[in-house]
């Protein structure tokens, strides 16, 4: 079987994560690195096009850490910062198809964000299991097109290949269901932590099937809000209480993560994205130990198998 590599790139708390994997008969991390970037995703996002001149000092960045790294690849992933993008669970009517379906998804776009053209986002939508006939609840994610063709224009000035374009906490979960393959039959909390807040969410068969965002400090914040969120799903119809609860993104100190499973009385871990996942070449040690902020990288990265 030939192998090939590809490339994740994340982009969280002010930096840039990188995770190249190579897929043969079995999957390896060839490289993990992140530097600082003077390129602000969640501020810049609504202004981004191919056209930006940040496209040039994005591109610089990347292309010294894929030469520093001997980055081999010519196939890449981006996984954007889920705060400029617009993420959802709504309940979509059943009868909706193809073009009337996108009309109805950016209809609802507009509705929060009045002063943009629905049409400047590109959308896209999951069913979520349901036993209602007339409707049911879909997962709505919708990226601006302008930050689309930025990153295409990007990967154009690396002389990449463009493979897929995803949202950071969407990506991260395919990095859990490899790494802890024993959870995919139950459902798990799964939380990202950042300097924005702190993303929540349930994941149940490998689906994301409640997601919400939070304006919290982190990490002093996080016990209360993961045991808030964890009220939240207990009394939705259908969905029940989560057997684990994974953390990533931002470093979680013992104490914290202690009174997490003492407000929760769940299974409290930091993801680990090498798990199941073996290192080869030089790997900074100090990433191999602080892997969860690569979930993300390594997740778009174990997509193009």
């Amino acid at each position: 079987m030939k192998s090939t590599r590809h490339l994740g790139v994340s982009f969280c708390n002010g930096h840039i994560q990188i995770a190249e994997i190579e897929q043969g008969k079995k999957a390896v991390v060839t490289a993990l690195a992140e530097r600082e970037t003077s390129v602000d995703l969640v501020q810049a996002g609504i202004h981004l096009s191919a056209d930006h001149p940040q496209v040039a000092t994005l591109a610089g960045e990347l292309g010294d850490m894929l030469r520093r790294n001997k980055i081999a690849t010519r196939s890449v992933s981006y996984a954007l910062p889920a705060d400029p993008t617009f993420i959802n669970i709504i309940p979509l009517p059943t009868s909706l198809k193809g073009n009337d379906l996108t009309d109805f998804l950016r209809w609802e776009i507009n509705q929060y964000f009045p002063d943009a053209d629905p049409k400047d986002f590109i959308v896209d939508s999951h069913p979520l299991p349901s036993a209602e006939k007339t409707f049911h609840p879909g997962f709505v994610v919708g990226v601006r097109r302008g930050m689309v063709t930025f990153l295409q224009k990007v990967t154009s000035e690396l002389r990449l290949q463009l493979h897929l374009i995803d949202v950071d906490h969407l990506s991260t979960e395919k990095t859990i269901s490899f790494n802890y393959p024993e959870i995919r039959d139950h459902a798990v909390g799964l939380f990202s932590l950042r300097m924005t807040g702190m993303i929540a969410s349930l994941v149940r068969n490998g689906e994301i099937i409640d997601y919400r965002t939070y304006r919290v400090e982190v990490p002093d914040d996080v016990p209360r809000t993961i045991s808030a969120y964890l009220k939240h799903v207990k009394q939705k119809d259908g969905i029940g209480e989560p057997d684990a609860l994974f953390l990533y993104g931002q470093a979680v100190p013992p104490d914290i993560l202690q009174a997490i499973r003492n407000e929760t009385d769940t299974q409290t871990l930091i993801v680990n994205s090498l798990r199941k996942l073996p290192v080869t070449g030089k790997v900074y040690d100090q990433f191999k130990k602080e892997n969860f902020r690569f979930a993300p990288a390594i997740g778009l990265s174990l997509r193009a198998e």
